[in-house]
């Protein structure tokens, strides 16, 4: 049997998504395809534009197989940690042949895979040149990302830093190192494929284009007049996503609001209010020199994306700072981090659905994997009861409340509880 994963968020699902699937099926020749999806909340510090439900619908109906939850404490996660965690989880499954993703500049000739393999090598080995040339970017100020970047290209000879800074300007390129690094340190025998991105970057927000990016789908959702889901309304997005993924859009639309981050301000706010007194330091992400910065701040909150800009430095990135809010939303902590790395990251497979072609994959999956396989969230009682692996799931129950209760303060309408949700079939 060969399995093909892929990691994502298809926030919403669109044609770049449908090509990568179809293209990761035909040149790995898999027989299934698994697809590790991020929950409510995604990497960039936000809740995602639809619930994981229709989201999963959305992949099954365009040809993934299996789709299996990335819980909250890594799907908002850096993109090392995002990596590790997918990786750890796939490899944990322990039938998955190969990891198929994404990149802007894919190692298809010498020089960009010997390159690639550079940088890789020095972001696995962290030398001291490395360290050294890190450090003495983030005294000058600059940012995590940009200090990183600096110093890779310090140590790389001239010929190769066009092909480095090409590969490190682009977010999908910086996820396809990060997943190599975490398939080498936990030394598994999962090959990689990349696949070459198409059409309008990750951050571009024009959407007149076959294959848009999600950014620009989201952005046109939230900038329409209040007459929404009707055929002229959906007109614009009828090239840049599958006619299946968008009908359940604007399904869901009916009956939940679209999500945004400034959806979160009241009860970011709040959570800041309550907890100032005793700052921030302990949250995931949350330096105490941050920590101090928010507090200082918090008399000028007036929403989460004005606040994100507020805190914002040079070294400070406004991505860094909206995921370290929603980390304090979320209650997620440093020594989570600590604590679950050490552990592989994932206790569980919490399954969000499956193709009915695809009940041989979940057999032959219940024999292969190390991990408990969860079907039903209500399972969860009695396989994980008593141990640290359902301290894990009560948070993440916690993050599926937050959201649930984000859609109510907006639309007034109350979803599901997450222990009476159905796996999605299709």
């Amino acid at each position: 049997m060969n399995i093909t994963g892929i990691i994502a968020e298809y926030n919403p699902f669109h044609n770049g998504h449908n090509y990568q699937l179809t293209t990761a099926k035909k040149e790995t020749n898999a027989d299934y395809l698994i697809i590790i999806l991020s929950g409510n909340f995604v990497q960039r510090g936000a809740p995602a534009l639809i619930d994981k439900y229709t989201r999963t619908k959305m992949a099954l109906l365009q040809g993934a197989s299996l789709v299996i939850e990335l819980p909250a404490l890594w799907s908002t996660a850096s993109a090392e940690y995002f990596a590790g965690a997918g990786v750890c989880l796939l490899d944990q499954l322990g039938c998955v042949n190969t990891l198929c993703y994404g990149c802007e500049t894919p190692p298809d000739d010498a020089a960009s895979s010997r390159v690639y393999q550079t940088l890789l090598s020095y972001l696995q080995q962290e030398t001291p040149p490395y360290k050294k040339y890190l450090a003495d970017g983030l005294k000058t100020g600059s940012s995590y990302a940009l200090a990183r970047q600096n110093a890779l290209l310090s140590l790389l000879p001239d010929t190769d830093q066009a092909m480095a800074l090409e590969i490190l300007k682009n977010p999908n390129n910086i996820l396809a190192l990060e997943y190599e690094k975490a398939l080498a340190h936990t030394s598994s025998p999962i090959r990689s494929h990349p696949v070459l991105r198409q059409g309008n970057g990750y951050h571009c927000a024009q959407l007149a284009a076959s294959f848009a990016s999600a950014t620009a789908i989201r952005r046109f959702l939230a900038s329409r007049p209040s007459c929404r889901g009707t055929l002229r309304q959906q007109e614009p997005l009828r090239h840049a996503m599958p006619s299946a993924a968008l009908r359940l859009l604007f399904a869901y639309e009916q009956h939940y609001p679209f999500l945004y981050e400034n959806d979160c301000s009241q009860m970011l706010h709040y959570c800041l209010l309550s907890h100032a007194a005793a700052g921030f330091g302990d949250y995931a992400d949350c330096s105490p020199d941050l920590s101090n910065r928010i507090v200082r701040h918090l008399e000028a909150y007036t929403g989460y994306s004005d606040f994100c800009m507020l805190l914002k430095s040079r070294h400070l990135a406004y991505t860094r700072i909206s995921r370290m809010l929603m980390h304090i939303l979320l209650d997620i902590r440093k020594s989570d981090y600590t604590l679950w790395r050490s552990r592989s990251y994932l206790p569980y497979a919490r399954i969000l659905g499956f193709r009915k072609d695809a009940r041989s994959l979940l057999t032959y999956l219940k024999k292969q994997t190390s991990i408990p396989l969860l079907s039903n969230p209500a399972d969860a009682k009695k396989l994980l009861s008593g141990t640290d692996s359902d301290t894990f799931f009560q948070k993440q129950l916690f993050a599926d409340a937050v959201y649930q209760a984000l859609v109510l303060e907006k639309s007034g309408t109350k979803m599901k509880h997450e222990l009476r949700e159905q796996i999605v079939i299709v």
